[in-house]
């Protein structure tokens, strides 16, 4: 399974780049304003990709950041969410925005996502929060602290499959970092993440 491609950018559209990782050029769908976010043709790029067969044909979603990506496969476990609006979604709103207007509810800045009218977007709030467990401040995405605490697991060799599972059952907001990184250590140690 494809999770991460990097190569040479051929060319960039609103919705769409070509990517050269020799031998071959991909053809990968991109939230539509991704184009402004990359550098010119002829530059090197990494993408995180998630790959679906629609209709018996591979297709390609490329995203900046892991956390994209995910966002993007979760939404696709929502009832008739396909990964067009998956990516019209993403071209809207950065994971971390996209979850704080799940958990607060916001309808009227959900609609403003093409093809997401006020019902569709009620219905998303609901299912989308139901499926995550969205609720409090943490489903607000990861904090600078978060971020620190995960940096240190990560230098301790730990891989982001143990640290990130182990840290988010510890995590509190405002604890000295010491003491969530003790926390999270003990919790690897027990083989408890």
């Amino acid at each position: 399974m494809l999770a991460e491609i990097k190569g040479r950018l051929k060319q960039k559209q609103p919705g769409k780049i070509y990517l050269e990782a020799s031998p071959f050029v991909f053809e990968i769908y991109t939230p539509f304003n991704l184009d402004q976010k990359l550098p010119p043709p002829g530059e090197v790029v990494r993408l995180f990709v998630s790959l679906k067969i629609r209709q018996e044909t591979p297709e390609l979603y490329g995203f900046l950041s892991n956390e994209a990506k995910t966002l993007f496969e979760r939404l696709q476990t929502v009832s008739r969410l396909g990964p067009r609006l998956a990516l019209n979604i993403l071209a809207t709103f950065e994971p971390e925005e996209f979850a704080r207007v799940v958990a607060e509810n916001d309808v009227k800045s959900l609609a403003r996502v093409p093809g997401i009218g006020p019902r569709r977007a009620e219905r998303l709030c609901v299912e989308f929060r139901n499926k995550l467990g969205l609720i409090g401040p943490r489903s607000y995405g990861p904090s600078p602290l978060f971020h620190e605490a995960l940096s240190v697991l990560l230098n301790l060799g730990f891989s982001n499959q143990e640290a990130r599972p182990a840290l988010e059952a510890v995590f509190e907001e405002g604890e000295d970092l010491a003491i969530i990184i003790k926390k999270a250590l003990k919790r690897l140690s027990d083989g408890s993440s």
